[in-house]
């Protein structure tokens, strides 16, 4: 890291290494320039540093994600502000009309992100959404809720989050992660004990092929956009040479 990154997130890292230390290096994605891993409560948990550091020395872009492990259950969801927003595929159904008119949640398997839905996670979200920087995500395995960033935003500049909203974030993450991981189970269980196991193994094998469809068809479109943004920078600088020329 370089000396700002470090100024900027040492504080934060040393809160995390108390609340869920001792931390350890993992592979993390290509964007990530730091991820550790530490136990939480009993949860194996994540802090993930996302974004790439510049040759002159700042962070371009650099947030702190904060995660817990679904421990291998194929559910994917996040949660946006439903004004403007659109989402392919099922959504969640919580029964709780104002939530529903105020958020829309991608959810696979719906019945499982719906149920984990519950009044606690509604406020949860209802809370951390006031703040309007709130992102949560659960792919790839893992239950993230944004920490924090390095550079200004809407609402001007930011400073790193103190130990005390690290431990609300966590306790967060690990909240979502427990509701996600018990709807998971009971309609397992639920579609085991009325239709038999062979039933619930169909049910869970056709999860996973679902968000692995689902993962395939996000990574094909950022493959296009990259493409097409190349196409048009070309065609661009083939203009400009030609007139050049």
């Amino acid at each position: 890291m370089s000396s700002l990154d470090e100024s900027f997130w040492g504080g934060p890292r040393a809160e995390l290494e108390r609340l869920a230390g001792p931390l350890h290096p993992v592979p993390g994605a290509v964007s990530a320039y730091e991820v550790l891993e530490g136990t939480y409560r009993g949860e194996r948990v994540r802090a993930s540093w996302l974004g790439r550091v510049r040759s002159g020395g700042g962070a371009s872009g650099s947030t702190l994600h904060l995660a817990a492990s679904l421990d291998g259950r194929p559910v994917r969801t996040y949660v946006w502000s439903r004004k403007g927003s659109t989402i392919f595929g099922p959504t969640a159904v919580t029964g709780d009309a104002a939530f529903d008119e105020r958020y829309v949640a991608s959810a696979r398997p719906q019945e499982v992100v719906s149920a984990a839905l519950d009044a606690d996670v509604r406020a949860m979200i209802d809370r951390r959404w006031a703040g309007s920087d709130t992102s949560i995500d659960v792919d790839d395995g893992w239950v993230s809720i944004a920490a924090g960033t390095s550079e200004p935003g809407p609402r001007g500049p930011r400073t790193p989050p103190t130990g005390d909203q690290l431990q609300s974030i966590l306790d967060d993450v690990v909240l979502l992660t427990g509701r996600l991981r018990h709807a998971y189970d009971t309609r397992w269980h639920q579609i085991a004990a009325e239709q038999g196991e062979p039933a619930a193994r169909a049910w869970a094998e056709q999860a996973q092929a679902d968000l692995t469809a689902t993962s395939r068809k996000g990574l094909a479109l950022a493959v296009a956009v990259i493409v097409g943004m190349v196409v048009v920078v070309a065609a661009l600088v083939a203009g400009i040479l030609a007139l050049v020329g």
